[in-house]
C-alpha cells in the first residue's frame, strides 16, 4: 500500500491521528516498510513490508505538537513520562515500548495501541454499566495504578510515582474487556527532571483530592481518592464534584457531602458503598493505604453482594461504541496490540481517509444509572 501522507517519526510510519491535546498528539503507526532501494523495487518492498507488518503490532506514537517541538521543557516532560512509564509493569497499565528523537530532533514515545475507548466514553452510552462490570473495571484500573505507584528505578528504589490526573478520560477499556491506566504526562516522580511550577494547576479539578485542592504535598493516597471519585460516578451515573467555576469545583471537593452509593444506585449494597466511601475519605489517613487495597476491597464487596462481571460483555459493549475508524482493528486485537493482517492492511487507506478518531475532552453528565427508589 502507499505510504501515509502523515509522514514518519523515527522508524515509524504515521497512519492515523487519534488525538491532539494541549502539548502532544497521538497517532496509530507501524514500523515503516523496507525501502524500495534496499529491497529490489516496489513489488519486493510491498512484500517485505507486508511480511514484517504481520510479525509486529500496530502501535501508538505520541509526539510533541509541531508548534511546540522546540520548547525544551515539553521535550523533557515527554521523556520523563517515557522513562517513568517504561518502569511500570502491569496488564492494566499501557506500556511504553520505545522512545527517541525524530529526524528533526523532536521527542516521541511509542506505546501499545489499545483498541478501545476511554471509561468516560463508555459511560456515555445510553445504558449504564452493570454494577459487577463497573466494579471490575475500577478494580483493574486500581491494579494498574498500584503498579505505577510501585515502579522502581534500576537500583530497586521506589520512584514514588503519583499520577495526579486520574479521571475517566485516563482509563482505557479495550475490546477484550480489559481496563488500563494511561497518560503519565502530569505524573510526579521523585527523580523526575521536570517539576511543576509553584501555583500551576495540574489535573482535572473535579477529580482532585483534598490535598491537591489545598496544594499540599501528595502521596499515592491522592490518586486513590481520585479513583474513588471515578468509581462513585461510574456506579451512580452522575457527577460528584462538578462546579460552574474553578472556585466552586474546589469547594465541592473540600466540602460537599458524598452521598452513599447505596442511596444512589439500585442493587448497590452497604459493602460496595463502604469500599468506595473509604477511598473518598477526606482525611487521607482514613483512606485505603494503596490502590491494591482498594481493588481487593471492591472485589470482595462485589462477591459479598453477588455482583458478577463479564469481560466478554464489556468487550462487546466497547466494540459497539468504538469510533468507526478503529472498528477494522478490533478483530485482530490481542495482547501487545492489534496484529496487522491482510484485512487491516487493506483497511489502512480508509483509516487514513477517516481522519482523527479521538474524542474531545469536553465535560458531560454521565448517563443515568438505575437509581434507588426515593425513601421520602
Amino acid at each position: 500500500m502507499a505510504s501515509s501522507d502523515l509522514g514518519t517519526v523515527g522508524p515509524y510510519e504515521l497512519l492515523l491521528q487519534l488525538a491532539k491535546g494541549g502539548m502532544a498528539e497521538v497517532f496509530i503507526a507501524r514500523r515503516a516498510p523496507v525501502a524500495e532501494a534496499e529491497s529490489g523495487g516496489a513489488g519486493a518492498a510491498a512484500a517485505a513490508g507486508g511480511a514484517g507488518l504481520e510479525r509486529e503490532p500496530l502501535v501508538a506514537v505520541k509526539r510533541i505538537r509541531a508548534d511546540l517541538q522546540y520548547e525544551s521543557s515539553y521535550a523533557e516532560m515527554l521523556f520523563d513520562e517515557a522513562g517513568i512509564a517504561s518502569r511500570v509493569a502491569s496488564p492494566h497499565f499501557v506500556p511504553v515500548l520505545d522512545y527517541g528523537l525524530d529526524e528533526r530532533g523532536a521527542p516521541y514515545i511509542v506505546m501499545e495501541l489499545v483498541v478501545g475507548v476511554t471509561l468516560k466514553h463508555l459511560t456515555r452510552a445510553s445504558e449504564a454499566l452493570g454494577v459487577g462490570d463497573a466494579i471490575e473495571l475500577i478494580a483493574q484500573a486500581a491494579e494498574g495504578l498500584h503498579a505505577a505507584h510501585e515502579a522502581r528505578d534500576s537500583a530497586g528504589e521506589l520512584l514514588q510515582v503519583i499520577h495526579r490526573d486520574i479521571s475517566p478520560s485516563n482509563v482505557l477499556v479495550a475490546v477484550d474487556g480489559r481496563a488500563s491506566i494511561c497518560d503519565l504526562g502530569l505524573a510526579y516522580a521523585l527523580r523526575r527532571t521536570t517539576r511543576t511550577k509553584t501555583g500551576m494547576v495540574k489535573g482535572k479539578l473535579s477529580y482532585f483530592s483534598p490535598e491537591q485542592a489545598h496544594a499540599w504535598p501528595l502521596d499515592r493516597r491522592s490518586d486513590v481518592f481520585s479513583l474513588g471519585v471515578v468509581a462513585w460516578e461510574v456506579l451512580a451515573g452522575r457527577r460528584l464534584f462538578g462546579g460552574s467555576s474553578m472556585v466552586s469545583t474546589l469547594h465541592a471537593v473540600l466540602q460537599r457531602e458524598v452521598p452513599p452509593l447505596s442511596n444512589e444506585r439500585e442493587g448497590v449494597g452497604q459493602a460496595v458503598s463502604a469500599a468506595v466511601a473509604r477511598a473518598l475519605e477526606r482525611d487521607r489517613d482514613a483512606r485505603w493505604p494503596t490502590a491494591a487495597d482498594f481493588a481487593r476491597a471492591l472485589r470482595a464487596a462485589a462477591e459479598r453482594e453477588g455482583h458478577a462481571a463479564s469481560r466478554a460483555a464489556v468487550g462487546a459493549r466497547v466494540a459497539e461504541v468504538l469510533p468507526p475508524p478503529l472498528k477494522p482493528l478490533a478483530p485482530s486485537y490481542g495482547p501487545g496490540g492489534p496484529r496487522v493482517t491482510k484485512e487491516t492492511i487493506a483497511a489502512l487507506p480508509s483509516l487514513c481517509a477517516a481522519g482523527a478518531a479521538g474524542e474531545g475532552d469536553a465535560g458531560g453528565i454521565l448517563p443515568g444509572a438505575p437509581r434507588r427508589p426515593s425513601r421520602g
